[in-house]
């Protein structure tokens, strides 16, 4: 997914230190880290690309996820070989309204989802997004303070 405004400030990042503890686990609990995102505050700073996207397989499921923020365009990198309907999940830390595309989502409070392949959606109207054959999923975004956007589809075979 790609923010299609600039948010990057000037001047480089001199230094990064992660450290990342877990306590009070069972001794046969496994845990991976698959996404970090650094949010110093308030406006978005990027996406995180999911590890399993590096490198993905046609035929399988795809995600895509991220930080939105009021008047953004986001696009999906996708160029499937058939169409196919997009599944939108959103979550906010406040009470908001929040549209991602033509889905108009209502007011979200905490996460909200719709399913344009299974047509179910938990809250909200309008059209779940569609990928079409050879292109990128291209949404504007309307929210009334960031949400997280998670994209999930199929890549079809062409029939």
């Amino acid at each position: 997914m790609r923010l299609q405004r600039p948010l990057h400030t000037p001047g480089g990042v001199q230094r990064i230190t992660l450290r990342i503890r877990a306590r009070d686990l069972p001794a046969t609990a496994r845990i991976d880290i698959t996404d970090v995102q650094l949010q110093p505050g308030k406006p978005a700073t990027g996406v995180t690309v999911s590890p399993r996207e590096v490198g993905t397989r046609p035929g399988g499921r795809q995600y895509r996820n991220g930080v939105i923020q009021d008047g953004l365009e986001v696009v999906a990198l996708a160029n499937l070989d058939a169409a196919t309907p997009v599944q939108v999940g959103v979550a906010t830390t406040s009470p908001g309204d929040v549209r991602v595309g033509s889905y108009r989502f209502g007011q979200v409070d905490g996460t909200a989802e719709v399913d344009g392949r299974r047509h179910k959606a938990s809250q909200g109207w309008g059209r779940p997004p569609i990928i079409t054959r050879r292109s990128d999923l291209w949404v504007r975004t309307e929210t009334d303070d960031r949400a997280h956007l998670r994209l999930a589809w199929e890549d079809r075979e062409p029939e």
